[in-house]
């Protein structure tokens, strides 16, 4: 005798609260992932056209302080009368002026670590204890000088960590950083 089986029919899912879940993390996901990170570091360009007359004659000349990075070094510009009290020493003609911080390397700097950085932040407070008031650099980086290079010379431009005021917070130097383009080779 022939057996009657009964057929099972499926029952619909439910899915309205997985699909209310979804709806509510999609968003909320969406909201908590970082894509993309920023920062700023801030600068100005160099000014087009001729300077603004001044009426009062300066006790001291404009300190016009340049870094121009280089292969061979960095060399500060600018600031000769606070370097080189006695005046600079003379270099033969058609050869270019030595950097006046040199590779640690003594020859071609091939990366960050082979810049004195140290050295930099020095002079460069030397030369803010002479000019408290000025706070502009300008940065004149070779053509081939990486970018890590240009912030590290901004990072030791604007502020002498190893110093810090009375606050606790480290001595300012030249927080205003001028990126222009064109270093002596």
């Amino acid at each position: 005798m022939p057996v009657k089986r009964r057929v099972e029919q499926a029952e619909d899912l439910n899915l309205v609260p997985v699909m209310n879940l979804v709806t509510i993390l999609i968003p909320f996901l969406l909201m908590a992932a970082e894509f993309v990170s920023l920062a700023v570091i801030d600068s100005t360009l160099p000014a087009i056209g001729p300077p603004q007359p001044v009426d009062e004659e300066p006790d001291k000349p404009p300190l016009n302080l340049s870094l121009a990075i280089t292969e061979q070094g960095i060399t500060v510009l600018g600031a000769d009368l606070v370097l080189h009290p006695d005046g600079a020493p003379p270099v033969v003609e058609g050869e270019i002026r030595p950097p006046t911080v040199p590779c640690t390397s003594g020859g071609v700097c091939t990366g960050l670590k082979d810049y004195d950085w140290t050295e930099l932040t020095r002079i460069l407070a030397l030369i803010k204890d002479e000019y408290p008031d000025d706070e502009n650099v300008i940065l004149v980086p070779d053509q081939r000088t990486k970018y890590e290079l240009v912030v590290k010379a901004m990072d030791a431009s604007r502020e002498d960590s190893d110093n810090r005021g009375p606050d606790g917070e480290p001595r300012l130097l030249f927080p205003f950083v001028v990126i222009a383009g064109g270093a002596i080779n």
